[in-house]
């Protein structure tokens, strides 16, 4: 379907540094606050690391799990109250501790499901699990692994919080996902024990709550919702959780701003301010609010913060920018606290720049990166490529994304339309899909490649392709199959046949399916109609299918059914599938593999002169 041998190939070796730059992923002060325990993603593994005294030491050899998504992490590394020991979920998803002097690594559970995050505190380490059933809550024993379980009924748990007198988790009902309507609850302690009957504190229909932060001296707990249609902070003390028990808890919004998403809140050991981050067109910065709302911003750059904690008085967080890889970042002198290393990035790759188009009477925000050196004054000059993003409750951000830059630096624009159903643009925005799969999202989808051409003279609408994973594969082919504005399309792992999908995906893919199409046995012509399957019989350009054969998100007889379908009608496609790859490419051989494959698939139908000479040469039949 493509040559191997019709494009400058110079630039895969930075596609190849890129995919293995060092991410940090997520940090943790130690109580005493000398030392500070990090998550760290080297080539395709993930490990604790340990930063004292200007030194870098790594705690475990064989992987943990940790993932850094946005405003609301999950917390995936916990020390213990004595600062002994440092509590991780690891590689297969047992929960695990590590001596922070000596490396040791004690393996706590021993559950056949993997545990999805934890919290330490004096009664134990409470943990969330799917051992018991999908997304539960337990008290582990960390010396014994012994088990109770506090929470395993008709609700996910998550983002469990240790206070002084209770503890705090948030918890939603199977078909919220925790993106539509998610409460707030607490287990009492009393004489040492932890109640098994949670207490309501907040919850309010049709309302997400996230982020419990229990005050540092019992007072109270901050949390995140978004009832006024945007993410703020707000703050029960506690008489008002005392009383919550009783009726509708009061509480105080601490920080709120127009067109902002307010989260992550992160108390000052004094419980007398808090750090946050505040997320709005793409960028997410990081500030410090007192009580009263009187609010300071410490960054205003286009960058990615998460996960803010203190340390001496300042506040840290994980920071990620366009040409700089994740790093545990000081925020209050803005500048790295512990360098990960970036290979000289910043030279070598480019600014993105941004611009709104209507569509559907909405305003959908995207991310444009132009060629490395900026777009170039000749009009038409460059070929664009739309990146629609996975999810579909996700964003693209002024964050890390290494692929949008190798295709950047092989001189193509790349748009990121912030289309209908992403988050970060309020709640509203967030919800525009559901019901509506496949509609008003995928035509702004379909209206990024013209929009682009009109905002950026130097683009040419007429030479595009569109390539993307998960929900953005699904995109990638619904929109082939809808429109005649893409030439090529790329797509990873998607999802094609919603009616075949919810047989064989996990739990989270079933239940985000009966959320936004309903149940199959009143709603089974929503499945058929929606899924991108059903228009390969309109599909008019090459598609490259990719995927990996640990998927079990999304299976890989899911690209096997499509490109059946395809071959049945005749289309022009291919199917690369990797072993050992999840939901989600890492190794870097199949990193390098798949996105040269896509880059010469664009090459051949999108470049104007794909060959100047430089490429390396290929036999035509290799590949």
């Amino acid at each position: 379907m493509y040559r191997r041998d019709l494009r400058d190939t110079s630039r895969d070796g930075l596609l190849a540094d890129m995919a293995t730059a060092d991410l940090a992923v997520q940090a943790a002060p130690s109580p005493d606050g000398d030392r500070i325990a990090y998550a760290r993603t080297r080539e395709d593994q993930t490990d604790l690391w340990l930063h004292e005294d200007g030194a870098d030491a790594r705690l475990t050899s064989e992987g943990v799990t940790a993932m850094r998504r946005g405003r609301g992490d999950t917390q995936w590394l916990a020390w213990a109250p004595d600062g002994d020991r440092i509590a991780f979920v690891d590689a297969a998803g047992t929960l695990s501790t590590v001596d922070a002097d000596t490396g040791e690594v004690e393996t706590v559970t021993h559950h056949d499901d993997p545990d999805l995050g934890l919290a330490w505190g004096t009664p134990g380490i409470a943990a969330v699990t799917n051992a018991v059933s999908r997304a539960a809550l337990v008290l582990v024993d960390p010396d014994t692994g012994s088990q109770r379980v506090l929470a395993d009924d008709d609700y996910l748990y998550n983002d469990p919080r240790w206070g002084d007198d209770a503890l705090y988790a948030i918890r939603a009902p199977h078909r919220s996902l925790f993106d539509f309507e998610s409460e707030l609850v607490r287990f009492p302690i009393e004489d040492g024990t932890v109640a098994a009957d949670p207490e309501l504190v907040v919850a309010e229909d049709a309302v997400r709550v996230q982020t419990p932060r229990p005050h540092p001296d019992g007072d109270g707990v901050a949390f995140v919702h978004d009832a006024n249609g945007f993410d703020e902070i707000h703050y029960a003390d506690g008489e008002a959780v005392a009383a919550a028990a009783e009726g509708a808890v009061e509480t105080t919004t601490v920080h709120a701003a127009a067109e902002t998403e307010v989260g992550a809140p992160a108390w000052h050991p004094a419980g007398d301010r808090l750090a946050f981050t505040a997320t709005a067109a793409g960028r997410s910065y990081v500030g410090v609010t007192d009580l009263d709302g009187d609010a300071d911003l410490l960054s205003e750059e286009d960058a990615f913060h998460t996960a803010p904690v203190w340390l001496d008085g300042d506040v840290y967080t994980v920071r990620g920018d366009p040409t700089t890889p994740p790093q545990v970042w000081n925020a209050s002198a803005g500048e790295p606290a512990i360098e990960t290393g970036s290979v000289g990035f910043p030279e070598r790759l480019a600014r993105p720049t941004e611009f709104t188009f209507r569509s559907g009477g909405r305003e959908i925000h995207t991310i444009v990166y132009p060629p490395v050196g900026g777009f170039p004054e000749e009009p038409d000059s460059v070929p664009v490529l739309v990146h629609p993003h996975g999810g579909p409750t996700a964003f693209d951000d002024f964050g890390w994304d290494y692929r949008s830059q190798y295709f950047a630096a092989l001189g193509y624009a790349v748009a990121m339309p912030n289309y209908r159903g992403s988050d970060g643009y309020g709640r509203d925005h967030r919800m525009a899909n559901d019901g509506d799969w496949g509609g008003g999202d995928l035509d702004d989808v379909i209206d990024a490649a013209e929009a682009t051409a009109d905002a950026f003279a130097a683009v040419d609408g007429d030479r595009a392709g569109i390539f993307g994973g998960s929900g953005g594969g699904l995109m990638t082919v619904n929109a082939l199959g809808n429109t005649d504005a893409y030439d090529a399309g790329a797509a990873f792992y998607g999802v094609y046949d919603y009616e075949t999908f919810v047989d064989d995906t996990d739990d989270v893919g079933w239940q985000l399916m009966k959320r936004e199409l309903g149940d199959l046995a009143t709603d089974l012509a929503n499945y058929r109609e929606a899924s991108p399957i059903r228009d390969v019989p309109d599909i008019q350009d090459p598609v490259l299918v990719l995927h990996g054969e640990e998927d079990t998100r999304v299976p890989l007889s899911q690209s096997e059914q499509l490109c059946e379908e395809l071959e049945k009608h005749g289309k022009r496609h291919e199917l690369q599938s990797y072993a050992e790859e999840p939901h989600g490419f890492s190794q870097r051989e199949n990193v390098v593999d798949a996105y040269t494959r896509v880059a010469d698939l664009f090459a051949k139908y999108l470049r104007l002169d794909p060959d100047d000479g430089s490429s390396r040469p290929h036999r035509p039949d290799e590949g």
